[in-house]
């Protein structure tokens, strides 16, 4: 999800992120790149009964059963505000959050992790810390309590990993 890509040191970054899920094993065939820019606020829900049928996925809401299909959102990074506001505008904050709930795997990368954490007002509420990402020194490595650490540094090889509750800082 390209969302928080709104400038263009950010746009730079996106084919790297391509890169590294390619590099991971994913085939190109199997991402599907979702743009939120695209989609219509959640305030003009006319907007998709205006006579248009079968309005192809990238330019509407997905739905939480639409999801399923997939076993990961990856956000890339950015402009962490643009990509919390894009989120809320659309409604779509509303879907991640119960996709994860039913066991999408969550990948933010820079502006994706920091909407998930406690840095902006309306976040995703994954992690009760504030994030500072791209640091030169990271917090040490290791299994923390979510609602004990008010603060985390990741490196560029560095990340929170959260799994059944468990909270890890991980390289």
């Amino acid at each position: 999800m390209p969302t928080a890509a709104n400038y263009d040191d950010a746009r730079e970054v996106l084919p790297k992120c391509m890169q590294d899920l390619t590099d991971a094993g994913i085939l190109p065939q199997n991402i599907f790149t979702y743009h939120l820019g695209y989609i219509m606020s959640k305030d003009r829900p006319g907007a998709y009964t205006a006579g248009q049928a079968d309005i192809p996925p990238i330019f509407r809401l997905l739905s939480p059963d639409e999801m399923k299909q997939y076993d990961a959102i990856y956000f890339c990074g950015g402009n962490p505000a643009h990509l919390l506001d894009e989120l809320i505008r659309t409604g779509f904050c509303d879907i991640v959050k119960q996709a994860v709930e039913n066991g999408l795997f969550y990948i933010g990368v820079s502006a994706g992790s920091i909407v998930a954490a406690k840095n902006l007002l309306s976040n995703l509420g994954y992690l009760n810390s504030t994030l500072s990402v791209h640091t030169r020194t990271g917090t040490a490595k290791g299994v923390f309590d979510n609602n004990m650490v008010s603060h985390i540094d990741l490196t560029d090889n560095s990340a929170v990993l959260i799994n059944n509750g468990r909270y890890e800082v991980i390289e």
